[in-house]
């Protein structure tokens, strides 16, 4: 288990150096803007994690009803001076806001969280928040693969492979995982060639998260391996997302 003070602070220093160039790295792609088109329930919506407010702008502009909440101080701000209203809430404390149609929880958030125990009540929590027929929408990134690929690459010094590089005229960002003694993700990354982070993701893999979904009541869960809906692989798909509804 991540040790809960020095995790939360790498996060946040993390996030503090990467928020002025957060929109150019990771843009609402017009891919995952049809996902959600197709996926989010109802007009009441929770976004958890929304960073700089790129899903909340977006679902606004469409006419629904957001809530959205975030951890981090700079990215809040960010999203202020775009107008977007991000409130600074700890994502294990949604209990305390009323029901809604669809909880969206995108971008790797939710290995942020210290422990599987966490992971879980999260999910718990948001399942008792969702209106009947609600929906959750859950996106990660699909560990197995990168586990898999060391054991076939035969990688040294617990290197897992990177993650494709962020590059444009704005920003370039580079990313690898490594594997901890706890058998969890070292998150390391590279910021314009000078700003070097570190942090760890809980190791959470598929067959876990939808034990998880099972045991807590979701129904007509799937699986996808990308925002494009494609077949979710465990050793070639990099995303992973989840999804499953409230049925009573």
């Amino acid at each position: 288990m991540p040790n809960r003070k020095e995790n939360e602070k790498s996060m946040k220093k993390f996030y503090d150096t990467i928020a002025d160039k957060y929109d150019y790295i990771f843009p609402l792609s017009s891919m995952q803007k049809k996902f959600l088109d197709e996926e989010v329930k109802g007009r009441k919506i929770l976004d958890v994690g929304a960073g700089t407010g790129k899903v909340t702008k977006y679902l606004n502009e469409k006419g629904l009803q957001l809530t959205s909440i975030d951890l981090n101080k700079r990215l809040i701000k960010k999203a202020a001076e775009k107008g977007i209203l991000v409130l600074n809430e700890n994502m294990l404390n949604i209990d305390k806001f009323p029901n809604f149609d669809t909880i969206i929880n995108i971008g790797n958030a939710l290995p942020h969280l210290n422990s599987k125990k966490e992971i879980y009540e999260f999910l718990e929590k948001s399942y008792n928040q969702l209106n009947d027929d609600g929906k959750i929408i859950i996106q990660i990134i699909n560990f197995v693969k990168f586990i898999k690929n060391k054991e076939k690459n035969k990688y040294k010094n617990n290197f897992l492979g990177n993650l494709p590089l962020i590059e444009n005229e704005k920003v370039k960002f580079e990313r690898a995982y490594y594997l901890n003694e706890e058998n969890n993700i070292i998150f390391k990354t590279i910021l314009d060639n000078k700003i070097e982070n570190e942090e760890i993701l809980l190791n959470i893999e598929y067959n876990e998260l939808k034990n998880y979904f099972e045991k807590i009541g979701f129904k007509n869960i799937k699986i996808y391996g990308g925002f494009d809906k494609s077949e979710f692989d465990a050793e070639n798909s990099m995303p992973l997302i989840m999804t499953g509804d409230k049925i009573k």
